[in-house]
């Protein structure tokens, strides 16, 4: 299951680029100063169709990133979106995807256990293993 989403306006993105409140370095988006990571996609969010045609693939109000929009076979150009047949106004930013540091994470199966994975020691009973294996396969 994947996991939850935020879509950030580029306008937001860009006043939090000015006040410092966030990091870019390629893709990664980082949160000052709690450090928090985000993968970020283009994408954008449907404002309303503006063709006439309705709404036929129900994307007002959604998100999508772009490779969702040529898989629909859409057509994407600043500021809008054409999906035959319908055109939409859409709002431009991006979706991140939150990451987990996994050496913020404890775990084992007893409080040595917990221990030896806060301090990084490799990890000696099954379940912190088992513990470590899931956690770097995220």
């Amino acid at each position: 299951m994947p996991q939850n989403r935020v879509f950030i306006p580029q306008e937001a993105l860009d006043v939090w680029l000015s006040e410092e409140r966030v990091t870019i370095e390629h893709d990664l988006l980082t949160l000052q100063p709690e450090g928090q990571q985000f993968r970020l996609q283009t994408a954008v969010r449907f404002l309303s169709e503006v063709a006439g045609g309705g709404d036929a693939h129900s994307l007002i109000g959604k998100v999508k990133d772009l490779g969702q929009i040529t898989a629909l076979g859409g057509d994407y150009s600043s500021g809008s979106v054409v999906l035959d047949p319908d055109a939409y106004e859409v709002l431009e930013g991006f979706v991140g995807e939150p990451l987990h540091d996994t050496a913020t994470v404890i775990s084992g199966d007893s409080l040595a256990g917990a221990t030896r994975a806060a301090m990084g020691e490799p990890p000696t009973g099954e379940i912190d293993l088992l513990a470590r294996f899931f956690l770097q396969s995220q």
